[in-house]
């Protein structure tokens, strides 16, 4: 007998057994509902306060053991698996755990930072700054990672590849960033931080809800079954996608503009320096006032600087371009004998 798509995607056919099994996994309800928030937000405390203190100290090792440890996922995935089945009471449930999650990680981290702050710069810390400028591969990399996270959740057969799923989508880290760079008085980079979480959970609400509903868990579960609630929940999750994707487009836009930018002086510099006593040591086209940084170390006369702005033209894109010398000198100390 010919299997069925969702048979093939779950291995089996989905029965009511295999719905409670998923929904008591992710679902926050009934005489569970305390102890399993008080579970969820003692692990997320606990992850959140790793993830600060693992992007205070620029630290990947620690701000990736901070993505293994936080649960966040899991009301975000129950979400997505209430509104597949089209469960009002499901659906708010897991939607109220996850904002208490949310402001929970955006706390901590922000406290947690408040003492140090004088001390820290947001600009010099690499794994702070990673986490302030979302661009669509990030949405593409959560649409994709929402995919794996439910398929991983329904088949009991590949539920020891979560940790990899959660690796693999930045959902605590940027929350504490959040916080860290509130704390520090950077509200805009903050809000990229804010956008980049915000990428995240849309994309695994939207991608999670499609598998759980491939699978067929709707047709197997006993609840009632709400369609406005359901209907009501994916517009907004894709009106919210659409909204997310404008800025996302904007901030990818100007990377590749950036990068071309960059890719051209590049060029044109090492043309301009042949035969020269110079060599680059660094091209900077992400400036805050849109110029591009051209940092040069040597010595030596320099070739004439009409000749690069003659070669340069068009290719920096209206752009202007700062020319900055280091000079390097060798200094000889004579010893003195024993």
């Amino acid at each position: 007998m010919a299997r069925s798509f969702a048979e093939i995607l779950h291995g089996a056919p989905v029965d009511l057994a295999e719905v409670e099994r998923v929904r008591e996994t992710l679902v926050f309800e009934g005489p569970r509902l305390g102890p399993a928030v008080l579970k969820f937000l003692c692990l997320l405390v606990l992850a959140s306060s790793i993830a600060t203190y693992g992007l205070l100290g620029d630290s990947l090792a620690v701000v990736i053991g901070a993505m293994i440890v936080a649960p966040l996922m899991l009301p975000i995935m129950g979400l997505a698996f209430g509104i597949s089945l089209g469960d009002r009471r499901a659906i708010v449930s897991t939607l109220g755990v996850s904002v208490a999650g949310i402001v929970a990680a955006v706390a901590v981290g922000y406290l947690l930072t408040l003492p140090i702050a004088p001390l820290k710069q947001p600009q010099a810390i690499q794994q702070v700054m990673l986490r302030t400028a979302p661009h669509l591969l990030d949405l593409m990399a959560a649409l994709v990672t929402g995919l794996a996270g439910a398929f991983a959740l329904a088949r009991r057969d590949v539920s020891d590849t979560l940790p990899g799923v959660a690796i693999a989508v930045s959902l605590v880290p940027p929350l504490a960033n959040v916080g860290i760079l509130l704390a520090l008085g950077e509200p805009v980079l903050a809000s990229g931080s804010l956008l980049l979480f915000g990428t995240n959970y849309v994309a695994i609400l939207l991608t999670g809800s499609l598998v759980f509903s491939l699978m067929g868990f709707r047709e197997a579960a006993l609840s009632p079954f709400d369609p406005r609630a359901r209907r009501r929940a994916l517009a907004l999750a894709a009106v919210a996608l659409v909204l997310i994707a404008l800025p996302l487009s904007a901030t990818s836009y100007r990377l590749i503009v950036t990068t071309k930018v960059a890719a051209r002086t590049q060029a044109l510099a090492e043309t301009w320096l042949q035969g020269s006593g110079y060599r680059i040591q660094s091209v900077d086209a992400e400036t805050a006032d849109g110029s591009v940084n051209l940092l040069l170390l040597g010595e030596g006369p320099l070739p004439p600087i009409q000749t690069l702005e003659e070669r340069a033209g068009d290719s920096l894109l209206g752009r202007t371009l700062r020319v900055t010398l280091v000079e390097s000198r060798t200094l000889e100390l004579a010893g003195r004998a024993g």
